[in-house]
């Protein structure tokens, strides 16, 4: 697996809540801060937030290493996706994006992250050890992958509770 063939990691679930219960935590990056280990806060920057072209500044932190990295919401369709990109929209660090629908146990929650080819902690990795650009590649989508099921995880036990 190489970088520019845009590696990706999807986990699912299934909630026992209805698709606008959700939908309403899920597209909450305030809510989602903290449900992982690596996302840790968001501060709006531009727009109006949670809307379709408003922009954050999202915190991330993995060890000591701590790191900051705007992004613009791109994908809204209220009760079915909602989404973002890092950086730039027409050349993506990665694009991060839930898919939701109704199913007869509840809400069936897809959550998916594209990663990019824009320059990042990732390129910068990849070009100090081209040679272990799979291996690299492969340790942050399980990172990825981990925090991306805690997250579920944690939307879970918001709309389950209620």
């Amino acid at each position: 697996m190489r970088l520019s063939d845009q590696p990706s990691v999807t986990v699912e679930t299934t909630m026992e809540a209805a698709p606008d219960e959700v939908f309403a935590v899920l597209s909450s990056l305030e809510t989602l801060a903290g449900f992982g280990t690596e996302f840790q806060s968001c501060r709006w920057v531009g727009g109006r937030p949670g809307t379709l072209g408003a922009s954050f500044v999202g915190v991330q932190r993995m060890g000591e290493r701590e790191w900051e990295s705007t992004s613009t919401i791109t994908t809204l369709d209220t009760d079915r996706s909602f989404g973002w990109t890092v950086g730039d929209a027409d050349d993506p660090v990665a694009t991060w994006t839930f898919t939701q629908r109704s199913v007869p146990d509840g809400t069936e929650v897809h959550y998916t992250v594209v990663v990019g080819t824009a320059p990042s902690g990732l390129t910068a990795a990849i070009e100090r050890h081209p040679d272990s650009e799979e291996k690299i590649i492969e340790k942050r989508l399980m990172i990825f992958q981990e925090n991306m099921v805690k997250t579920l995880e944690g939307i879970r036990r918001m709309v389950e509770r209620r």
